[in-house]
């Protein structure tokens, strides 16, 4: 799991048919405001991608290439009246072909992060966030370290609340303060959006 929200599809003898991937209830579900905003930032990614299209197209497609968030549930659909006869069942080979590699970094990272929130939960904060900032350097692109980190740090920095979990970075004028190398508005709005959530159906 390197993002949320993630899903892993498991059938009815326990056995993964889809390993861990981007994927979302459907659209109709959303409040407004969630629908709005996502309908916004889809319009201005195909912007972007437009304009760039021409002077770098490898960057214009990948911005095109994360989840239609719309069709997910459809393939769900399929695939609980089709069991293995789904066209997005994968057999246990193409299961492992599509499953992330787990080098000694990834399990050194995993270890880290384990570790980071254990020592943050017993209230050793500032031996935490070298912990976590040690998992972030050996799994850069693993979004949920960082997310946790930064909202567990940024909670506090805004004072908790009901809307404090929500801060994954720093308050303005505090931002020396800040004890990781990146956050969330920084590093999400400089990621292609198929590179934050790639394509997988």
């Amino acid at each position: 799991m390197v993002n949320i929200p993630n899903i892993i599809w498991i059938d009815e003898e326990g056995v993964i048919v889809r390993p861990p991937e981007p994927g979302w209830p459907p659209g109709d579900d959303y409040p407004d405001w969630l629908r709005g905003f996502l309908d916004e930032r889809d319009i201005a990614v195909e912007k972007k991608a437009a304009e760039i299209e021409n002077d770098d197209p490898e960057l214009a497609a990948r911005m095109r290439g994360g989840q239609d968030r719309d069709t997910y549930p459809d393939a769900i659909r399929d695939w609980a009246q089709k069991g293995a006869d789904s066209v997005f069942a994968m057999t246990p080979g193409e299961v492992l072909a599509a499953s992330a590699e787990r080098g000694s970094d990834k399990s050194e990272g995993a270890a880290h992060f384990e570790l980071a929130n254990h020592l943050w939960i017993s209230g050793k904060q500032d031996a935490a966030i070298e912990h976590f900032n040690a998992a972030h350097r050996l799994q850069p692109e693993n979004w949920t370290y960082k997310r946790q980190a930064w909202s567990l740090v940024g909670n506090e920095a805004a004072g908790g609340g009901e809307m404090g979990r929500f801060n994954q970075g720093p308050l303005p004028g505090a931002e020396d303060d800040w004890p990781f190398e990146g956050n969330f508005m920084a590093e999400s709005s400089a990621t292609p959006a198929g590179d934050y959530y790639p394509k997988t159906l």
